[in-house]
């Protein structure tokens, strides 16, 4: 199921409304009543092409006019493929007039194929441009939109965010969600075509060490089995990604400031084995260990097993006496 669509709406620099579409024009009908010549940008988020509203007549009437209109969108593109709309080389007609689906059954299938295999690459193009599409409406004539644009489409999220930091703060705040918004869906198809060590490095610094819960989706399964973690509450079970996300939360929870570093790592046969290291700041309960407020530093070693290009469950040791005499100040 697709998500609702979000706008955003601007007065100038200002952001003036932001949401789905009934909230956005509530807003839009309420300044249309105090001043008609109110010039207001409307932009689509995930499009990034600005929408025009008729606001005319009573607010249920604009809520109901516009909301089924955009619903019901511009009406049914013209089907069909011709020579003078897609070029391709006689070989490629020939495949295509052998299908027995039809040339554009054929294409579709292609198409679905394609964004299947990295479509978390595709989200972050379609991010990119349509956050292009909003810049080019609302910073063309702002210093440094040129190279700001250039670091966009390249990918280069600090050189953007250089620049972007000399707008106008509205502008500068949506501009940089967007791309990050990019900057994540990018990592994500980087992340599908990683080896395995790489993908378990990822859920260390991703996951582990930045707290990213959105990174779950794409580096965990959506079955994530514990075989065997001894002291882990969640020893033993298996995991949705809610739940893989309620273990995340625990852990950070009792150390918001964690960060894991890695210190060895191979893969073989499906799986990774990791030795590695933790520290962090003990500011929240654990089960008979209230905040000691020290810095705590523990370790392990983790047995990951991989299937279909994601993290499907783990085999761990930890030391966890050496982390209790840590807690309570004692030495090893």
């Amino acid at each position: 199921m697709e998500a609702e669509p979000t706008y955003i709406a601007f007065a100038g620099a200002r952001r003036v409304g932001e949401g789905a579409i009934e909230d956005v024009l509530r807003v839009l009908k309420q300044r249309f009543d105090r001043d008609r010549s109110d010039l207001v940008l409307v932009f689509d988020v995930e499009s990034g092409q600005q929408v025009d509203f008729d606001l005319r007549g009573t607010l249920d009437e604009v809520l109901d006019r516009e909301t089924r209109r955009l619903r019901r969108g511009p009406g049914r593109p013209k089907l069909g493929v011709t020579s003078r709309e897609v070029t391709l080389l006689p070989r490629h007609w020939d495949w295509l007039e052998q299908q027995r689906s039809g040339a554009s059954a054929a294409l579709r299938r292609l198409v679905e194929q394609a964004l299947k295999f990295r479509p978390d690459a595709e989200r972050a193009r379609r991010i990119r441009t349509a956050l292009g599409a909003f810049l080019s409406a609302m910073a063309g004539d702002r210093p440094g939109y040129e190279e700001a644009s250039r670091a966009l489409f390249a990918g280069d999220l600090a050189t953007f965010e250089a620049f972007a930091r000399r707008w106008p703060k509205d502008i500068r705040e949506h501009a940089l969600a967007r791309a990050h918004a990019a900057d994540v869906a990018q990592k994500a198809s980087l992340a599908d075509l990683a080896p395995p060590e790489v993908l378990v490095g990822q859920l260390y610094g991703l996951v582990w060490s930045e707290g990213d819960e959105a990174a779950i989706d794409r580096l965990v399964a959506s079955r994530y089995v514990i075989h065997s973690d001894p002291g882990d509450p969640w020893d033993g079970q298996t995991l949705s990604r809610d739940g893989y996300v309620r273990r995340l939360r625990y852990s950070r929870s009792a150390f918001p400031d964690l960060r894991f570093t890695v210190h060895d790592c191979v893969a073989a046969g499906g799986r990774v084995a990791v030795r590695w290291s933790a520290q962090g700041t003990h500011a929240g309960e654990l089960p008979g260990l209230p905040p000691t407020r020290r810095r705590l530093t523990f370790a392990g070693q983790t047995i990951y097993e991989l299937r279909d290009g994601r993290v499907a469950g783990h085999w761990q040791v930890i030391d966890r006496l050496g982390f209790i005499q840590d807690a309570q100040g004692q030495s090893t």
